[in-house]
């Protein structure tokens, strides 16, 4: 028997699309240009709070002037005084603001036209600023430093680099060279063309092993590259060195450590049993034929503790040398809280780790806390693994390493009874 199918619900349903997406289409027809022009208009009224002095402004045409696609707007006045209105991301994209700029490359004043940042850490917390209005005033380009705002990572540091982008459009468009690529992309850049390549992606290298003479190391598919003070060495897959700048004494470091690179084996470890703490947890050990011990752990932070989360546990990976120093520690994964937890999982917090022994790792409390009042880890916190304003984070991660030096004291007193 033939089956026979109506169809008439899915062409109702697919009239109803048609009919919502044209709705949706009119929409943003009417909308869009309201939502611009009022843009426009407190752009314009913000001209003269950020450059009280400037007289007959005039947009400027920023076609072919190559400044970053974040500079949306610029004026320019009589006096030789600049407005700039700059577009970034902090917690939330479409962070607009105005830059007044005066003759001598100053900043005179700034003001918010438009933000969907967090309503309690927001862009009013600078401090010693009436709102946001005269945040970075007097600074030029050759004198400015960033303000990162505790409590507002995310929106202080996109507020900075904004302030340093509208600075740099000031110079270009008064004759002068300015690099706006940020300090990740120059890595990348240079990476690729110490090893000759491309649009390769570089990671950094997880540290297993001291290597004498070399600051850092990052590889990509194509082999690696050897960061030694300013100078950038690349060693390519077949293990040649292909920078052909790069001095003797360089290249002598970077082919040894290439050699005690590929020379590293490993064994794995059984985890002692006993060996466990509250809100942290060892996964796995593996030791190098060198005597340093490689783990995986787990640590219990803001995402997993008193339902706050989705109950994803900090994945850590650490490396200690046979002395009980720490070589590396790298955040694998993680799930904690953007702009506040996330810094776990930067190389500022990394670095902070490094040589480092078990005493020099104090948990900043003996107990997560139930509330966050008078518990958040203070922004003057020297604390090694304080994280400001993330105190799940900063325990989740203290007590995992803490855990591991523990168990490093049983392998290693297992090994001396053993001798």
């Amino acid at each position: 028997m033939t089956k026979k199918f109506d169809l008439k619900p899915t062409i109702v349903l697919s009239a109803i699309c048609v009919v919502m997406v044209a709705l949706l289409a009119v929409v943003n027809m009417f909308t869009a240009p309201v939502i611009e022009a009022a843009q426009n208009a407190a752009a314009n009224e913000a001209l003269l709070v950020v450059l009280p002095d400037g007289k007959n402004f005039e947009e400027i045409d920023l076609a072919g002037k190559n400044l970053p696609s974040s500079i949306d707007k610029a004026y320019k006045e009589e006096g030789g005084g600049y407005v700039f209105r700059v577009t970034v991301t902090g917690k939330s994209a479409g962070l607009m603001i105005m830059f007044g700029i005066d003759k001598n490359g100053a900043i005179v004043g700034t003001k918010v036209i438009a933000d969907e940042e967090t309503d309690t850490y927001d862009v009013k917390v600078f401090p010693g600023v009436e709102g946001t209005e005269g945040a970075y005033k007097g600074m030029t380009l050759e004198n400015f430093e960033p303000w990162l705002v505790s409590g507002a990572t995310l929106t202080s540091k996109a507020y900075g680099e904004a302030a340093k982008t509208a600075l740099g459009a000031f110079a270009v468009l008064n004759g002068g060279e300015v690099d706006f690529r940020t300090p990740e992309q120059i890595l990348q850049d240079n990476c690729n063309a110490a090893l000759g390549t491309e649009g390769k992606t570089f990671t950094k290298w997880f540290g297993l092993t001291v290597l004498e003479g070399v600051d850092k190391v990052y590889e990509t598919d194509g082999g690696r590259v050897f960061i030694i003070g300013e100078s950038f060495v690349a060693v390519n897959a077949d293990g040649e060195v292909v920078t052909a700048d790069a001095a003797d004494a360089d290249k002598t470091a970077v082919l040894n450590a290439t050699a005690k690179i590929e020379g590293i084996t490993f064994t794995d470890v059984a985890i002692p049993a006993g060996t466990s703490k509250e809100k942290a947890e060892v996964v796995s050990i593996q030791k190098t034929n060198e005597g340093a011990y490689v783990f995986e752990l787990l640590g219990y932070g803001y995402q997993y503790v008193f339902d706050y989360g989705d109950y994803t546990p900090i994945s850590i990976k650490l490396a200690i040398d046979a002395q009980g120093k720490i070589i590396d520690v790298l955040t694998v994964s993680h799930h904690e809280s953007q702009g506040y937890g996330d810094a776990c999982a930067t190389e500022e917090y990394y670095e902070q780790y490094l040589g480092k022994g078990d005493s020099d790792i104090v948990e900043s409390t003996d107990k997560y806390p139930h509330n966050h009042g008078d518990d958040l880890i203070a922004s003057d916190n020297t604390d090694v693994g304080a994280i400001s304003s993330a105190t799940f984070t900063t325990l989740g991660y203290q007590r995992a390493l803490k855990l591991a030096f523990s168990v490093f004291e049983v392998l290693t007193a297992e090994e001396g009874g053993n001798a």
